[in-house]
């Protein structure tokens, strides 16, 4: 066992923290999503395509540690259509903005303010789908309301546009002012993948200063 161990989409492992077996369905170089095994032999998510899912999640350096590979089992069409491990764990992290203070009054002017302000990097970011839900936080930093959204072009978001979308419905839920911004993945609802909006650093904590 070791912290060294190359993981792979797929993998069954078990962690130092809990004797179940974690079956991993995303990760980058910062944090991992995972399905969990219950006594019954049935995982979480996988076959409960049509309920609601909010990914298990923890960092990649917390899930490696002591990690002993059980098994493998390469995810079938119908998970990877599920799970989209192909889209980003978070995106549009910045913090030139707030969600309340764009200092522009509509997309077209945010758009060229936002390509201005980012590096090249951030500003041409896409998201592959042409729908996702998306979630906003209250006073209390709780989800609020779910939303779909849906791309301008019928095939992807630009990240300007996906942004602008965020602050209408983030600035409508909760007018205080927050710690930058950022587009972090949820899991998936009724088979679209779900993204909350979030600050410049995650809910969950696994985003440290200087990441």
């Amino acid at each position: 066992m070791s912290n060294s161990t190359a993981i792979q989409i797929g993998g069954i492992y078990k962690t130092e923290w809990d004797h179940r077996p974690f079956r991993l369905i995303g990760f980058d170089d910062y944090e991992v999503f995972y399905d969990c095994m219950w006594t019954d032999g049935q995982w979480t998510f996988s076959g409960n395509f049509k309920k609601k899912c909010y990914f298990y999640r923890t960092s990649l350096k917390t899930f490696k540690n002591n990690l002993l590979e059980l098994d493998f089992l390469a995810l079938s069409e119908a998970e990877i259509k599920f799970f989209r491990t192909d889209l980003p764990m978070r995106l549009g992290r910045t913090e030139l903005y707030n969600w309340n203070d764009f200092k522009a009054d509509n997309y077209h002017d945010f758009k060229k303010q936002f390509h201005a302000q980012s590096n090249n990097f951030i500003a041409e970011e896409i998201l592959l789908t042409d729908r996702i839900i998306l979630i906003p936080y209250g006073i209390k930093k709780g989800f609020l309301k779910a939303t779909v959204s849906y791309a301008a072009n019928n095939s992807f978001f630009e990240l300007a546009e996906l942004i602008w979308k965020a602050k209408q419905l983030q600035e409508a839920a909760n007018h205080s002012k927050s710690e930058g911004i950022g587009i972090y993945r949820l899991g998936t609802e009724k088979g679209i993948p779900s993204f909350y909006i979030g600050e410049f650093y995650d809910l969950a904590g696994i985003l440290k200063p200087g990441i």
